[in-house]
């Protein structure tokens, strides 16, 4: 028979997304060495290795990079069909906030693919400041929201989306020969980046100048790839052209951040809640 098999094609987007195995098995809620199965029967149906492993875990191959555009969405209608079924299809309107820091290079694929499977579903989507998002879903201006804090105590189990590390990072240049002060690139400084990077640098009394300051996720991106200086971000906001700067250099540890659903409302419409569990199956991985 032609084709793949739906599970191992899920695991291989999970593990893809996470970037290594031992990554990938809480969110499957499968060991490791079923996960490393499932990988290796994909790969043998596919006839071609999709991953690149290494101590650091894996990274895609030219055929993994291409596999993933046709997993995403072959998973995502395989659940949209069983959600069909189960009497969960969602549609009407939902007025989505995200912040900007949430996978800044996947959201608009994400999006595109909910718009795919729940062509019945209007999406009305900005996005915000977590501090903004937190009052425009108060103020009933917003159905649901994705917003970032500091992991500073235990998580909120039933809103919490999706945890990742921040990173400092610089472009290969600049690493190869850190000047000090530290030059560093910041947004505004009202956004939490700005605030975590600044009070760490203070913190452990580490000499820095703003060399510049970017306008949103994109701009501090484009500006770390350029060599203007070091910064943070989560994870999965680092963009090709940068490098995680490792413990070697001296920087200061830097905390998790969790990013996590605003709180259910007893006025919300069924179709909140409905978008809450599909997002969290398809934007959490």
């Amino acid at each position: 028979m032609r084709g793949f098999d739906f599970q191992q094609l899920r695991t291989f987007t999970v593990v893809a997304d996470t970037g290594s195995l031992s990554a990938a098995v809480p969110l499957l809620h499968l060991s490791q060495s079923t996960i490393s199965e499932q990988v290796r029967k994909l790969e043998e149906r596919a006839g071609m290795p999709l991953f690149m492993r290494s101590q650091r875990g894996v990274q895609l191959t030219a055929a993994g990079g291409r596999l993933l555009e046709h997993a995403r969405r072959l998973v995502a209608l395989n659940e949209t069909a069983f959600d069909e079924l189960r009497g969960r299809s969602l549609a009407g309107e939902l007025r989505l906030a995200i912040t900007e820091y949430f996978r800044p290079g996947e959201v608009a694929g994400m999006l595109a693919q909910l718009r795919d499977c729940y062509p019945q579903l209007v999406l009305r989507v900005r996005m915000m400041k977590s501090a903004d998002i937190g009052q425009a879903h108060a103020r009933g201006d917003i159905d649901l929201g994705i917003t970032m804090q500091v992991v500073d105590g235990e998580i909120d189990a039933g809103l919490a989306l999706r945890r990742e590390a921040l990173r400092w990072l610089a472009s290969p240049a600049l690493l190869a020969q850190l000047p000090r002060p530290l030059p560093v690139v910041l947004l505004p400084d009202e956004c939490l980046m700005h605030r975590l990077a600044t009070d760490a640098l203070r913190r452990e009394g580490i000499a820095f100048v703003a060399s510049h300051s970017a306008i949103g996720v994109p701009g501090l991106q484009s500006m770390l790839a350029a060599g203007l200086g070091i910064g943070c971000l989560p994870a999965s906001a680092i963009a090709d052209g940068v490098e995680v700067v490792g413990p070697g250099e001296g920087l200061p540890a830097l905390p998790d951040v969790v990013f996590s659903f605003t709180p259910p409302r007893a006025t919300d419409p069924e179709r909140v809640e409905q978008a809450r569990s599909i997002l969290a199956l398809r934007f959490g991985r």
